[in-house]
């Protein structure tokens, strides 16, 4: 069988979670089926080791993507960004190959050069919805949605001892850091003074933040890692919140697969994602927030409410299992990448 040949690519391979999805679907991808290449397109970063363990051939910083798609023989070129034009991300077609799918991360669309995307995948249905209720649908194009694969071997079962332990972790981004994060220790603290909090990946602006309110010494900061099953291993609840909103939340996802119930805020406001209010459900996973002055109240309540804590941990990592687990996803992906190569060079 001629294997069909994939090129997956984004700007650079760190540490976020749309790189996470990158490396995770290069791991699922049948290799019998499927030759899967990687791309940072302006740098690399720690997942090129990552990738390269799994064997997957990484390129980093091509001169020319027409030389490099056409050198691999690539069948499907799969790029992860924004949505909106990047010049450069694209390769030009010849004949009608490669096919072109891009996972648009933001909801933005490429005035540009959307005419060269054969489908758009979204990280949620809020996303897509959002997209067609802004731009519509171009005749002949897929719009499809795929949550960001997490890889259940990574997050074994774990005997957690409660320890009433809050936590979060991201790239160091404030976009990634709602205020009220911060903000809510202290009332918690007052309320449950044994309560311990952990953050990895907080910016300078956090720290300052945590200076400004006194407690610096009170919150156990490290810095962003690859691997992260250990970090959620040692909390008993997760407490989300950025400051754009998600269109998914491959952290919160995460949390989930670990058993941890999620408190999270919404943001319904214009021009903000609110895709976490889609991944964690209300009062069944966790606590979608829909004011900064609930959400001290609701980390308290699950750290006092053992019965509530172990119900939304066991409901959270159910539907993790159901709607994003690696393989199941993979095979969704594996079935638009054929989708599209059978229908010829259009």
């Amino acid at each position: 069988m001629v294997k069909i040949r994939v090129l997956q690519a984004c700007n650079q391979l760190g540490i976020g979670g749309t790189e996470k999805t990158l490396q995770t679907f290069s791991k699922y991808l049948d290799k019998s089926r499927f030759e899967v290449f990687a791309c940072g397109l302006l740098a690399g970063g720690p997942r090129v080791a990552e990738l390269e363990k799994l064997g997957v051939q990484v390129i980093v910083q091509p001169e020319d993507l027409d030389a490099l798609s056409r050198d691999l023989k690539i069948d499907i070129y799969h790029v992860y960004r924004a949505g909106d034009y990047e010049p450069g991300t694209l390769p030009r077609k010849r004949n009608g190959t490669p096919k072109i799918v891009e996972t648009n991360v933001f909801n933005a669309i490429d005035h540009a050069e959307n005419y060269l995307i054969d489908a758009h995948v979204f990280f949620s249905e809020w996303s897509r919805l959002d997209y067609l209720s802004k731009y519509c649908r171009f005749p002949g194009k897929r719009y499809e949605v795929l949550y960001g694969p997490i890889d259940f071997d990574e997050f074994r079962p774990v005997r957690r001892e409660f320890s009433w332990t809050i936590g979060r972790c991201s790239r160091a981004d404030d976009q990634k850091w709602h205020r009220v994060c911060v903000d809510m220790l202290p009332k918690i603290w007052k309320k449950v003074p044994q309560m311990r909090c952990r953050f990895r990946g907080a910016t300078v602006r956090v720290k300052a933040r945590l200076r400004e309110l006194g407690i610096e010494d009170r919150v156990e900061l490290s810095e962003p890692a690859v691997n992260v099953a250990d970090f959620y291993a040692g909390l008993d609840v997760y407490t989300h919140g950025a400051r754009v909103g998600e269109g998914y939340g491959v952290v919160i996802a995460e949390a989930m697969a670990s058993r941890l119930p999620v408190v999270t805020i919404a943001t319904p406001q214009r021009k903000k994602c609110n895709a976490q209010a889609e991944v964690v459900e209300h009062n069944v996973t966790g606590f979608v927030c829909r004011f900064t002055w609930q959400y001290a109240d609701a980390v308290i309540e699950l750290l006092e409410n053992h019965a509530l804590r172990e119900r939304f941990a066991e409901q959270g990592y159910e539907k993790a299992r159901g709607q994003f687990a690696a393989a199941q996803l993979t095979r969704n992906l594996e079935a638009l990448y054929t989708e599209l190569m059978d229908m010829g060079n259009v």
